[in-house]
């Protein structure tokens, strides 16, 4: 895991140029720094050794007197490919991936994309062909930005690096903080909030010469979700058999990502998704016969006003029966201020919110030895474990299925207003048909609905999944952290995706299978739990209370909201941090 950075250029590039772009992100690369200069392009490198810790994993790399790469990620399965490398005639001078990755691609073609299991964002140059084959992974796990003009093309892993080239047209982008106001955060848009930088796209790559990447830039995409719409009537032997499936992709998931020669911990928040990680860990801890403690983090809140958003209770209960040695951290409410902003830094694009319970546990995990981390991103979108779905699940049934499923979410879910609504669209979709309440729906309350519960699973997968892993990967990276999720094999998200709506949520029960899964193996208290919180934050208690007229001053302070600001509406708090969000990114970025 590590920072990248890059110059591709038709003029002679400058060498003191590189360096500063890669200073910058010395927190992605705090173990060594590298660099190469070609006739048309340098790579930069910022180092986290996480797999074969000696020079011989230093990078730029390069592999058979061809290919050169800047690289930042991980493909898990690099030995299994390896060996067929191996069989194939290739050799290896070191331990790491970034060989594999570059022999995959000698030997494969573009097609190596399809082989690798993992997060990656690189640029490999070939030095036969003179050109240039740019990839980032299935899922935009791992960042990669760009700007682009007629003489060059500059990439990097965060949008700092390109900040640093002089003399380039980058302006705070005025629609897109617009945007973000309005609708919240949106990371998996092409736009950012500089003018004129870019995301590359995910599952994605680009192949050519200099002239086609600066004339005719066209990004290929090589993989996508096919995830099954049909409606199926549950089955209690096929959910058993899910159940299984689930299990053992996950503990492979796991298994794969536990591969590293530093220490590993994992994030527990105390909910299902993290718990299952951390057993899993434990199960395959003992099966290699390993004695050690594994290491868990958790951000908790003990203080008054912040109790409603602790989970300190299932923490607990998971680590006590599993045995693991539970690390806790809680947020003092005088340092937020100043962490705040290092997060806005550092994420870049201002988030949907503060992100502290996340921010703080890697702020935690990076106090010890550890430096690579399982969490439990990922789950919830492909097992609908938010009670939104709700909505979406009661309206797709059946009025008999719709009466029976009604009653058992009302025993199960809190959140009565997804309940009572779904029933409701339900209700009238079967009675007049679904055409009509469609079309009454958009006309009169001017919304889209679904009804289809793994249609709407997938469209988060595509949109809010994509902020989320954003989020991950910079609050871990800001601390050099290596943040893993095993629910993000490309191998367990094909299999969610081909399991009908009615196993992932039934009897009122979300992530059924999840669940179904995990019984008599975590405690029933976590596994059977009902008050789903998500890595809470208590921000309406210190931005409300404490911390009131501190917000309100960097508000007032900031040149963008001050010119469309209009004192007479009244804001709710998500409103607030947003502006909050985006004062404190221009004080950032553009002071």
């Amino acid at each position: 895991m590590c920072g990248i950075t890059g110059i591709i250029s038709k003029k002679q590039i400058d060498k003191n140029i590189i360096k500063p772009m890669t200073d910058v992100i010395v927190h992605r690369g705090p173990d060594g720094e590298g660099f190469y200069f070609g006739d048309n392009f340098a790579f930069g490198h910022r180092r986290l050794a996480i797999v074969d810790l000696s020079q011989a994993g230093h990078q730029p790399m390069g592999y058979l007197d061809r290919y050169v790469i800047t690289y930042n990620g991980e493909i898990y399965n690099f030995i299994d490919l390896k060996d067929i490398l191996i069989k194939a005639g290739y050799s290896f001078k070191n331990h790491t991936d970034t060989e594999v990755v570059m022999a995959s691609y000698d030997y494969w073609g573009v097609d190596c994309l399809n082989k690798f299991n993992g997060m990656w964002a690189f640029v490999i140059y070939d030095k036969v062909k003179d050109e240039y084959f740019i990839s980032r992974d299935r899922f935009g796990v791992k960042p990669l930005y760009y700007y682009i003009d007629d003489e060059k093309f500059i990439f990097a892993s965060e949008i700092k690096s390109i900040l640093q080239y002089p003399d380039i047209n980058i302006k705070l982008n005025n629609k897109f903080l617009q945007d973000y106001l309005n609708d919240g955060c949106k990371e998996f848009i092409k736009t950012t909030a500089f003018t004129n930088v870019f995301r590359f796209d995910v599952a994605s790559y680009f192949k050519g010469s200099i002239d086609e990447l600066l004339s005719n830039f066209k990004q290929n995409r090589f993989w996508k979700l096919k995830p099954n719409f049909a409606y199926e009537k549950f089955d209690k032997s096929k959910a058993s058999k899910y159940a299984e499936e689930y299990y053992n992709l996950l503990k492979d998931a796991v298994r794969i990502r536990l591969n590293a020669d530093v220490k590993v911990g994992s994030a527990l928040s105390g909910g299902l998704d993290s718990s299952s990680i951390v057993y899993l860990i434990n199960q395959i801890l003992k099966e290699e016969n390993k004695q050690e403690l594994q290491e868990t983090f958790s951000s908790v809140y003990h203080s008054e006003g912040t109790q409603d958003c602790d989970e300190s209770k299932f923490i607990k209960s998971v680590a006590d029966h599993l045995g693991v040695n539970s690390n806790t951290i809680e947020p003092k409410v005088s340092d937020i201020p100043n962490e705040h902003q290092k997060m806005i830094y550092h994420l870049e694009n201002p988030p949907e919110n503060t992100l502290m319970s996340s921010w703080y546990t890697f702020k935690l995990i990076a106090s010890t030895e550890v430096k690579v981390t399982l969490d439990g991103q990922g789950a919830d979108e492909q097992l609908a474990g938010y009670t939104p779905y709700v909505m979406t699940y009661l309206s797709s049934l059946g009025m008999l299925e719709l009466l029976k499923e009604s009653l058992f979410c009302c025993k199960r879910i809190k959140n009565k207003k997804s309940i009572i609504r779904g029933f409701l669209i339900g209700l009238f979709k079967n009675l007049f048909g679904q055409k009509i309440i469609k079309f009454l729906i958009n006309k009169y309350m001017h919304k889209t609905i679904c009804f289809n519960l793994n249609s709407s699973i997938y469209k988060d997968f595509e949109s809010s999944l994509v902020t989320l892993l954003h989020y991950a990967d910079h609050t871990s990276m800001a601390h050099s952290i290596e943040s893993r999720m095993p629910f993000m094999d490309y191998r367990l998200v094909e299999f969610l995706a081909s399991i009908p709506s009615c196993y992932k949520m039934h009897m009122g029960w979300t992530k059924y299978i999840a669940r179904l899964a995990f019984d008599k193996r975590l405690p029933d208290d976590v596994v059977w739990r009902v008050d789903k919180m998500g890595w809470p934050i208590p921000e309406k208690h210190w931005f409300e209370v404490e911390l009131k007229d501190w917000m309100k001053s960097i508000i007032m302070a900031s040149k963008y909201i001050d010119k469309i600001y209009n004192s007479k509406i009244k804001l709710t708090l998500s409103k607030q941090l947003r502006m909050l969000n985006i004062s404190v990114f221009e004080k950032c970025f553009f002071k």
